[in-house]
């Protein structure tokens, strides 16, 4: 079935968290529904929209501080600035909102097209998010930044606990760690003001499959009894991924709950699986028995297995925090690789409507099996 325009023009624009393209879409979500005769909620959530700007801009002036401290010898100052530089960053990605300054907030919007009963035993989750984001650097750049973060840290605290008696050393170990602080404040905080990302492969391609499948579902209707298969499309993923954060702890959940979180759908490479998700603060393994399943389908339709690449960063990392099974399924760029996200080259030139049609296909399988799968468990 191909990709309707009304879809493709949609999901092909820049749509930051928070910003009026945004909240755009989210409208465009509910009024494509309803003409289309879906059922679908909404659940909104406090969210946070600048959440990393917020940090990039600490990161900047502190650290700019904790520079000019060590330059004038002022040694206390230098420890305390030491200490401040990373304690807000962190603490913001453990309590899901920037610190210490948990302004602007609005209502975020995640909708949710659910088929099967309320109380079904079984439960398969396919999500994707519809907000996007455009960073100094791309992809692969923020994953080497991310690299160094850990050592740039343990400099910036040993310059501070070290700058009242040894000043000069203090100074020769704060300067990498202020060229971490700006160079990642500069990233993070920049994205609103460069040219942006279109947002086509992260995330829309895959939101225009779920749509696609949801109209599929709504006429053929679900392969099996006492299942439920749900359709998330989420918001904030690109601010932490506060949209799914939030849904996860909004509900209870199936006995059996499957998770297959969808990202750079719609690209001309082959299709991977993730073996690890999380943030720079902590990762957590996908589970090796949903991530073969996946796998064993994507071969079965499409003839070739999908590659395992080692990490990223998902919706599926909050349901994985839960302790609720879930694996991210993409695509990679023939060229690119993982490449140029994030930024303008993130377009709807990387879309390839063929392999979108591919992909409807492919799900509706995932839950043609799942459905086998629990009618077998269920005998």
């Amino acid at each position: 079935m191909p990709i309707p325009p009304s879809l493709w023009r949609a999901f092909t624009r820049p749509r930051p968290t928070g910003s009026r393209n945004e909240r755009a879409t989210a409208r465009f979500l509910r009024f494509w529904l309803r003409a289309n005769g879906v059922p679908f909620s909404v659940h909104r959530f406090p969210l946070y929209p600048f959440f990393f700007e917020t940090i990039g801009l600490w990161l900047l002036l502190v650290g700019t501080l904790f520079l000019v401290a060590l330059l004038l010898h002022g040694r206390w100052w230098a420890m305390l600035l030491a200490v401040l530089l990373p304690l807000p960053p962190l603490l913001s990605l453990r309590w899901v909102r920037p610190v210490p300054i948990a302004r602007p907030r609005m209502m975020g919007e995640n909708v949710l097209i659910t088929f099967g009963p309320e109380e079904a035993r079984a439960e398969l989750l396919l999500a994707a998010h519809y907000d996007s984001k455009t960073e100094l650097l791309d992809h692969a750049g923020r994953q080497r930044l991310m690299r160094v973060m850990p050592w740039a840290m343990r400099l910036a605290l040993a310059a501070g606990l070290l700058a009242p008696w040894y000043p000069t050393v203090a100074l020769v170990l704060g300067l990498p760690a202020w060229a971490f602080a700006a160079a990642m404040g500069l990233h993070l905080s920049l994205g609103r003001l460069l040219p942006p990302s279109h947002g086509a492969v992260d995330d829309g391609g895959a939101c225009m499959v779920l749509l696609q499948l949801a109209c599929r579902l709504k006429e053929a209707g679900l392969p099996g009894p006492g299942l439920r298969v749900t359709l998330a499309l989420f918001t904030g993923e690109e601010a932490n991924m506060q949209g799914s954060r939030a849904f996860v702890r909004s509900r209870a959940w199936p006995e059996t709950t499957w998770v297959v979180n969808l990202e750079l759908l719609g690209q001309d490479g082959p299709y991977v699986l993730w073996a690890e998700d999380g943030d720079a603060r902590h990762r957590v393994p996908t589970p090796p028995d949903l991530r073969a399943w996946v796998a064993q389908v994507v071969e079965r339709v499409t003839g070739q297995p999908p590659r395992i690449l080692p990490r990223l960063n998902t919706d599926a990392f909050a349901f994985l925090q839960a302790g609720i099974p879930a694996v991210t399924l993409g695509t990679l760029d023939a060229r690119l690789g993982m490449r140029g996200l994030h930024r303008p080259s993130d377009n709807p030139q990387r879309l390839h409507p063929a392999r979108l049609e591919e992909h409807v296909e492919l799900l509706w399988a995932l839950i043609q099996d799942f459905a086998r799968q629990h009618a077998r468990g269920e005998a």
